[in-house]
């Protein structure tokens, strides 16, 4: 009888648990654009290599799979103001370039996930990527700066507190 009465209470311990993590996840989960919805978590910051045509590293946040079978990169954000950056966008778009280069088919668009320190809302962004021209200019331009073929210049902002290259830098 004792074993019939605590598998009961365990069954609904169990039913509890499993009820309170789908209003946990449905109450965290708000800023997921119904696209994402539909779709499967594929990469969770896994690194990403390629050697050719240039030796590039990356890790997306996280990367979903629509059902179309194309892959949509998302990036976290944690900042005061819910805006995007064109280095956001620059960020996704050689997320997205590397992703084909490693053969998965990709969507032209990507998302910012901004977490605001400020209002402590997540909301999320929906980004046109760069074409694979664009981000091969911009790699082109980083292998530039880090070769010292070209003196980085000085950002607006406070880009420049979190840059690597800060020290070459003019201005």
């Amino acid at each position: 009888m004792h074993t019939l009465i605590g598998l009961m209470f365990f069954g609904m311990a169990i039913a509890v648990a499993v009820w309170m993590l789908i209003v946990w996840r449905g109450f965290t989960q708000v800023w997921l654009p119904e696209e994402l919805k539909a779709a499967r978590v594929a990469l969770v910051e896994k690194n990403l290599w390629i050697d050719a045509p240039f030796p590039v590293v990356g890790r997306p946040d996280r990367v979903y799979r629509l059902p179309t079978g194309q892959h949509v990169p998302v990036e976290n954000k944690n900042r005061d103001l819910d805006r995007v950056f064109d280095t956001d966008i620059a960020q996704l778009s050689l997320q997205a370039w590397l992703l084909r280069h490693k053969g998965f088919e990709t969507a032209a668009h990507g998302y910012v996930a901004i977490n605001n320190r400020r209002t402590r809302k997540r909301t999320s962004h929906r980004v046109e990527l760069l074409d694979d021209a664009a981000c091969v200019r911009i790699i082109n331009r980083y292998l530039d700066v880090i070769e010292g073929r070209v003196v980085p210049r000085k950002s607006r902002g406070k880009k420049c507190n979190s840059c690597g290259h800060a020290a070459t830098c003019s201005g």
